[in-house]
């Protein structure tokens, strides 16, 4: 007689791979200024959310998307200045990630990846089966070029995943080095410039020199649109073909589709907003300078790293005050660091007056 299957016995059939993984999680938490997660602190108009409200309306729901959202494409590969037809829309640049790796990682094979930096990158090579190559950044928490370089010729065909400005740390790649890496590598670079708008070098130009270069970004940062979970790659549009056919069909969703096209015709409106937070970035980096942290790193994004020995003191006093803000302290090289998104004026002078507070009392 059959016996059924309990849940150990279940559980067991799940790739080990991703039985070892850890969960990425973050804890949700009410808050009164809400720095903790990189996003943008300006909403859009209400006339732009009317605008959608009445396509909502409009738009029969009972209908699929289009199957290739062309028109978007087109319009991002513009906006960003990717080869056309060499543009993927997918369901946050997370997503693109994901495809990327089903596309160029084989099981056991190498994937490059700085340390510290985003952790879904380890998360989606290790998910995958690949053997994750870490390499460290500099002391001061910048790309160790000459390592990348060495790691990429000693590791040939491999997968090297970079983010400028990175996260987070705050660090860019400079086009001199960028260059150098892809001189040597003889594999795909994956570039993720999720906050490029923010500052660091624009890597699209190079997409025309160096076919293995794929650039991913997203709307959830300077284009304030998180919520959609929308963003897209570009590369050569040879290797994007292929690439394409491992995206699942209809990924996005017709109202994100016709948000992010409104979004990219209300360029004037994210330009504004990026010089706004920009300057708040530089005016909340000068400030904390001013206070006795260990360390206060540049930043090319739209955050600021600290280093601070009595981190968790900081941390609990700016919480119970209403203040997110994100301990990265578990980050390799991180020990004692906080991630400081930068908000508006308003929530920007909120913070510095907790932050004074704490150092002052």
């Amino acid at each position: 007689m059959t016996v059924a299957m309990n849940l150990v016995e279940t559980l067991r059939l799940i790739n080990d791979s991703i039985r070892s993984l850890k969960a990425y999680h973050l804890e949700p938490e009410s808050c009164v200024v809400k720095l903790n997660q990189n996003e943008n602190p300006f909403d859009w108009p209400k006339a732009i959310k009317e605008e959608m409200g009445r396509f909502c309306v409009e738009r029969p729901w009972n209908r699929y998307p289009p199957f290739i959202p062309e028109t978007l494409k087109d319009a991002l590969a513009v906006y960003a200045g990717a080869p056309k037809g060499g543009v993927i829309v997918g369901n946050g640049s997370n997503e693109m990630l994901l495809v990327l790796l089903l596309s160029f990682v084989k099981r056991d094979a190498p994937v490059i990846i700085c340390q510290p930096t985003f952790t879904v990158y380890r998360l989606l090579a290790d998910g995958l089966g690949a053997k994750s190559v870490s390499v460290s950044l500099t002391a001061s928490l910048e790309y160790d070029v000459p390592a990348l370089v060495e790691a990429v010729k000693r590791n040939p065909a491999s997968v090297i995943i970079l983010c400028s400005p990175n996260n987070p740390t705050g660090s860019t790649i400079p086009e001199a080095d960028l260059r150098k890496i892809l001189h040597y590598h003889s594999g795909f670079c994956i570039l993720d410039q999720a906050y490029v708008e923010f500052g660091g070098y624009n890597a699209m130009p190079l997409l025309r020199e160096f076919p293995n270069l794929i650039v991913t970004r997203t709307f959830s940062k300077a284009f304030s649109g998180a919520g959609l979970r929308i963003g897209y790659l570009s590369g050569t549009p040879a290797v994007v073909n292929e690439i394409n056919k491992i995206k699942l069909p209809y990924n996005i969703n017709f109202f994100s589709e016709q948000v992010a096209s409104v979004l990219l015709r209300n360029l004037r409106i994210v330009k504004e907003r990026i010089v706004l937070i920009t300057t708040e970035r530089d005016a909340l980096y000068a400030f904390l300078k001013t206070l006795p942290f260990d360390k206060v790193y540049p930043s090319g994004a739209n955050f600021i790293l600290v280093r601070c020995r009595e981190k968790q003191g900081l941390f609990d006093s700016l919480k119970k005050k209403g203040i997110l803000v994100r301990d990265v302290s578990s980050y390799p090289m991180l020990e004692n660091c906080l991630r400081i998104s930068v908000g508006s004026a308003e929530e920007n002078n909120v913070l510095k007056g907790a932050v004074r507070s704490f150092f002052t009392v």
